[in-house]
């Protein structure tokens, strides 16, 4: 009974640790980056890290061409069934070349907020290729396409804000608490 108390302790403090730092940002991004698309995409779908906050002109994807100009004709919006997936549709017929979607949003879990940005290119000559479309790991296992080492996501060096090394340092205490535990019941057991 006397191990309860640490272990709430410890997990409570894992679980408060992995839910109070971060942004909602692309986990999953459609078309890749990267990419080379042979026929043109009829829309743009992030699909982010967190819940966004349903505020108007919060969360928003901007394509622009490579000379900077806006294609997009419509703000972008979030999944009524999935408030993770922002979506944007592109006009009918947009020219082949160099595309950066721009992005933002705002967490609906903390109210941070966070940008970036990605570049895919239609080519309608090919060669086809995918880029990299899972561009963040999830923090609950690798995801089945994770970023190739060295690459960046977005083309930008991407914050480190600790999270990762504070989830790690959590898990370390929780289970040497456990372990401490563990042990000082024994040793209290022994005749």
């Amino acid at each position: 009974m006397r191990l309860l108390g640490p272990v709430v302790a410890a997990l409570l403090a894992v679980v408060i640790v992995s839910t109070a730092s971060g942004h909602s940002e692309p986990e999953r991004v459609f078309p890749g980056s990267g990419a080379v698309l042979v026929e043109p995409p009829t829309e743009i779908v992030l699909v982010m890290t967190q819940e966004m906050l349903r505020q108007a002109g919060a969360n928003d994807i901007d394509v622009v061409d490579a000379e900077g100009r806006e294609v997009t004709e419509v703000a972008a919006s979030i999944d009524n069934a999935d408030r993770h997936r922002l979506s944007v549709p592109l006009p009918a017929a947009i020219a082949p070349g160099e595309y950066t979607v721009r992005w933002k949003t705002v967490s609906a879990e903390d109210g941070d907020t966070a940008e970036g940005s990605y570049a895919f290119t239609f080519n309608p000559e090919g060669p086809a290729a995918a880029g990299t479309e899972v561009v963040r790991e999830s923090l609950l296992g690798p995801a089945a396409t994770a970023t190739p080492a060295g690459d960046e996501p977005f083309g930008f060096q991407e914050e480190d804000d600790g999270v990762t090394w504070v989830l790690v340092v959590a898990v370390g205490v929780a289970m040497f608490v456990i372990g401490a535990g563990g042990t000082f019941l024994l040793v209290q057991k022994r005749p």
